[in-house]
C-alpha cells in the first residue's frame, strides 16, 4: 500500500515541477533596431515611469535582435539617443515586437 502512494505523490510532485517550467503569465518584448551602431543605450520603464530595465550590451552585437521576458501590463521603452520613446503593451503568453527601421527614429509595435 505504501509503494502506490510513494509512487503517486512522486509523480504528482513531477507533474508540478514540470508545471512550473512553463511561465504562462508573461509575455516577451521582442526589440529590433535596424541601425543599431546609432543606439548606446536601451531603457525600458513601467506606464508609472519606473526604469525596470536597462541594457547596454546587445547593442554591439551583430544582430540587433533582443527577447525580453516581462509581466504583462504597459510600458516605454527609450533607445538612447536621437529616438522617440515608444509605448507598447505586454500581453500573458504573447509577443509584442518593436522594430525601428534604417533612419527611423519613432519604433514600430506590433503584437502577435
Amino acid at each position: 500500500m505504501k509503494t502506490p502512494a510513494a509512487l503517486a505523490l512522486c509523480l504528482s510532485l513531477l507533474a508540478g515541477l514540470i508545471a512550473c517550467d512553463k511561465d504562462d503569465n508573461m509575455g516577451t518584448l521582442i526589440v529590433n533596431v535596424r541601425d543599431n551602431a546609432k543606439v548606446e543605450e536601451l531603457n525600458i520603464y513601467t506606464e508609472g515611469g519606473s526604469l525596470i530595465y536597462t541594457n547596454t550590451e546587445y547593442l554591439y552585437q551583430n544582430d540587433p535582435r533582443l527577447s525580453i521576458p516581462l509581466n504583462p501590463g504597459n510600458y516605454q521603452m527609450q533607445l538612447m539617443y536621437g529616438f522617440n520613446r515608444c509605448s507598447f503593451q505586454i500581453r500573458a503568453g504573447h509577443t509584442t515586437t518593436v522594430y525601428y527601421a534604417y533612419g527611423s527614429t519613432n519604433g514600430e509595435v506590433t503584437y502577435d
